[in-house]
């Protein structure tokens, strides 16, 4: 439903962000696929976001870091007043967290660099 009115899923934030961080990765990937779908309806939502995405990152759960890597070039467009701190954030992860987060910064670099080009 949220495909054809995206709108809807502000009313959801709060369960999405729950979900953000399930140990269930099929859940938590809806979860983090929903919430990147309400913030290109509404990008003021990314903010709403913001803390747990940070929290995501900064799991103790692999997995949940993981998911978050993966959806940082993304979630990075869509919140790039937030950027530089997103990527700290994944940096301090790959640093201290001994995983390599290379891949998924340099992609959210290029791609933001793709967005001011245009």
């Amino acid at each position: 439903m949220s495909r054809r009115r995206p709108e809807i899923l502000g009313f959801f934030s709060t369960n999405l962000q729950r979900l953000m961080s399930s140990a269930e990765e099929p859940c938590r990937n809806l979860a983090f696929g929903l919430a990147l779908r309400s913030i290109q309806n509404n990008p003021s939502f990314a903010a709403d976001f913001l803390p747990t995405f940070m929290c995501c990152l900064g799991s103790r759960d692999f997995e949940v870091v993981q998911t978050a890597l993966r959806n940082l070039p993304e979630y990075t467009l869509l919140c790039q007043e937030h950027a530089a701190v997103l990527l700290h954030r994944a940096f301090l992860v790959g640093m201290y967290g001994q995983m390599d987060t290379s891949v998924q910064i340099s992609e959210a670099l290029r791609i933001l660099h793709m967005e001011a080009v245009m």
